[in-house]
């Protein structure tokens, strides 16, 4: 164990506890956080699981993999909080999709704007 591990560890646990707070206004509260934001960042956090657990750093990985756990949390009780008050009807597949489509156009519209201001 070295003090790397160690202080990952700390981090990675007050970025767990930190993320409480959401993830309890997304279980009783009907909140919503963005699905790929929460999603990708969910599917980040476990490469850094995988990463650490190569280096040997176990104990980071109990505590990188909680916060990716949470993140996958916040992303699917997003997904059905939408789902039950838009789409009471339809997947959560659907939703999810729905949800991939108005993130692509953001992005769109988000780096058109931002080649704009480089063209002129």
């Amino acid at each position: 164990m070295s003090w790397q591990d160690i202080a990952i560890t700390i981090i990675t646990f007050l970025l767990a506890v930190m993320l409480l707070p959401q993830l309890q206004d997304v279980l009783h509260r009907g909140a919503i956080v963005n699905f790929f934001t929460a999603s990708f960042t969910s599917l980040l956090a476990y490469g850094l699981t995988i990463i650490f657990a190569s280096l040997g750093l176990w104990i980071s990985v109990i505590g990188q993999s909680t916060v990716a756990s949470i993140w996958l949390l916040l992303a699917y009780f997003s997904v059905r909080n939408v789902r039950d008050d838009q789409y009471p009807d339809k997947s959560l597949f659907f939703v999810a999709w729905d949800f991939l489509s108005v993130w692509m156009m953001g992005t769109a519209f988000a780096l058109s704007g931002f080649t704009r201001k480089i063209l002129r």
